[in-house]
């Protein structure tokens, strides 16, 4: 310990002053002890240290394998029987606030493929597997010559007057539960009738 070595100093300093060779060799011989002992106590806590990083990895590996093998057994036998209360429960764990859909429908488009619901208080949430970065410039309507000002505020409608101010979030199986994707191909596949390749979903909010 650090008192102990200040101590063990002092005593060498009193010898050394003393001329008394018999204290000094003891002396240096302490300190020598003690700082063998502090390398035994430091190797002993890196040790330590291995091995309950060593149980918490063999635990993640068989966390992340039992989830595996449940998900696997899983696979087809997930059937979602109304994606409206569905995709409703989603919304309430990621936006954490008490969402009510009122229908739930397919916009579709050469670039695009979304889920679109309306909410009770007349918000509107837009689901796709597409990135915002892909999906915002894909619905955002670009003017030409000779389009009317209604066909292009029609079709901008879906994301609102300012489309890339709203807000998006992230669906996986870390937002959204682990068995999110299992259950979106589900969904995806009753609504759209295609399959869904993608593992992640983005949800935006639309207000009104």
């Amino acid at each position: 310990s650090t008192g102990s070595l200040s101590k063990a100093i002092t005593i060498i300093q009193i010898a050394t002053h003393e001329n008394n060779m018999t204290d000094f060799i003891l002396a240096t011989l302490f300190i020598a002890a003690v700082m063998f002992l502090g390398l035994l106590i430091s190797d002993g806590n890196e040790r330590q240290r291995r091995a309950i990083d060593g149980i918490r990895e063999q635990a993640a590996r068989w966390a992340e394998g039992d989830l595996r093998l449940k998900r696997a057994k899983l696979t087809h036998e997930i059937r979602i029987e109304n994606p409206r209360l569905w995709l409703e429960g989603i919304a309430n764990r990621v936006l954490g606030t008490h969402v009510s859909l009122t229908d739930l429908s397919l916009w579709n488009s050469d670039r695009a493929k979304a889920l679109v619901a309306t909410c009770a208080d007349g918000n509107r949430l837009v689901v796709t597997p597409m990135p915002p970065e892909r999906f915002v410039p894909a619905v955002q309507v670009k003017t030409k010559r000779g389009l009317t000002r209604r066909l292009h505020q029609a079709e901008e409608s879906l994301l609102g007057d300012k489309p890339r101010r709203v807000p998006a979030y992230e669906l996986s199986v870390v937002t959204a539960g682990v068995f999110f994707d299992l259950e979106a191909q589900n969904v995806w596949q009753q609504v759209t009738g295609e399959a869904l390749e993608a593992e992640r979903m983005y949800l935006f909010e639309v207000v009104r």
